[in-house]
């Protein structure tokens, strides 16, 4: 039996073509509801290798919206990357497949090989580090992205078609907003997912066919779908000046507020943060509730949890600016008591 013979029997893939996915490496960046769903329909059509990134460790609402994941991945507190190969293994042990459970880094882009990633990400820094890496390292990537129940997907070739930011002008705003509050339509996530690996296979088969230039919008409420074309912007400030750096423009540390909130977030770089903390807030009297995953707390006025990935929550402020104070001086407190401990 041909494990692949319905997909060959597809007359734009065939043979040829199925030969062309078993040989090709692609990265998937973000291994969440995309990044799964993405994985799994890969490891299905017979890709040769795999290349998962991703910091993050299985939590119970991932389950929601996220394939391949289990409650027993929830109860052992696994990394996803890891989670996601042994689930994927199980599904077809011939394909090959690395895994990173770290956050994308400009390194990966331009050290690993592949033919082509996926951006499955989930927040627009790091979508703006791939795209500036796409530019400085001649590849080519597949952008999708799920909000309530709408979602995009766009291939992007930025050296010759239009990039990331010239399909989203507002790409600097987009970037301090985090839009975890709007949720994600369950059925969504498969719909999105499935265009984009469509998209990536075709991209393996015949990619001098691919449409560089169009915009793809799903609403899986309406059942509605778009196609708007996106011209490459002579004054984009990414792909038309280049007068940047891919490490330094990432924005990792950067405050950004949750949509429609009073609420603000920023990941945090550095190992053993939550302990810090803990310690940083008996040091100065200052009560916390320590919960499974995070810690949360009350610095000058303002409202805090911090979680064990890095993330640190704001509550109730009124202004980026006045949360962004509050944030630093929250910084520099740990740093100088983690420099006084080391000393």
């Amino acid at each position: 039996m041909n494990r692949y013979d319905r997909q060959e029997r597809v007359k734009q893939i065939g043979q040829i073509g199925q030969s062309k996915i078993r040989q090709a490496t692609i990265l998937i960046a973000g291994v969440g509801a995309l990044g799964t769903y993405a994985a799994e329909q890969l490891t299905r059509a017979g890709i040769g290798h795999l290349i998962l990134v991703d910091p993050d460790t299985v939590t119970l609402t991932n389950l929601q919206r996220q394939s391949l994941f289990t409650e027993a991945d929830v109860a052992s507190h696994k990394l996803k990357v890891t989670a996601a190969k042994e689930h994927l293994t199980a599904i077809n042990s011939a394909v090959d497949i690395q895994v990173y459970p770290e956050p994308l880094t400009d390194s990966h882009l331009a050290d690993l090989t592949f033919d082509l990633t996926l951006d499955c990400l989930d927040n627009y820094s790091a979508r703006d580090l791939l795209n500036r890496a796409a530019i400085i390292h001649g590849f080519d990537y597949v952008f999708a992205s799920c909000a309530g129940s709408f979602g995009n997907v766009m291939p992007i070739s930025p050296i010759k078609h239009p990039c990331l930011n010239c399909a989203f002008p507002n790409l600097a705003d987009l970037k301090r907003t985090d839009c975890d509050l709007i949720g994600v339509n369950t059925a969504l996530v498969p719909l999105v997912s499935a265009v984009q690996v469509s998209v990536a296979l075709h991209y393996l088969v015949d990619p001098s066919t691919v449409d560089f230039d169009h915009l793809i919008t799903l609403d899986n409420w309406s059942l509605s779908q778009q196609k708007f074309q996106v011209l490459k912007a002579p004054d984009c400030p990414t792909c038309a000046n280049r007068n940047w750096s891919v490490t330094k423009s990432t924005d990792q540390e950067s405050l950004r507020v949750l949509c429609g909130t009073q609420t603000y977030a920023v990941t945090q770089s550095g190992k053993h943060l939550v302990t810090a903390t803990k310690q940083l807030l008996a040091a100065h009297k200052v009560p916390f509730n320590v919960f499974k995953n995070f810690i949360q707390f009350h610095w000058m006025g303002s409202s805090m949890s911090l979680f064990k990935n890095g993330k640190l929550l704001l509550y109730g402020i009124a202004d980026l600016q006045t949360a962004d104070e509050r944030y630093q001086q929250f910084k520099a407190a740990l740093s100088t008591y983690q420099e006084v401990q080391s000393s």
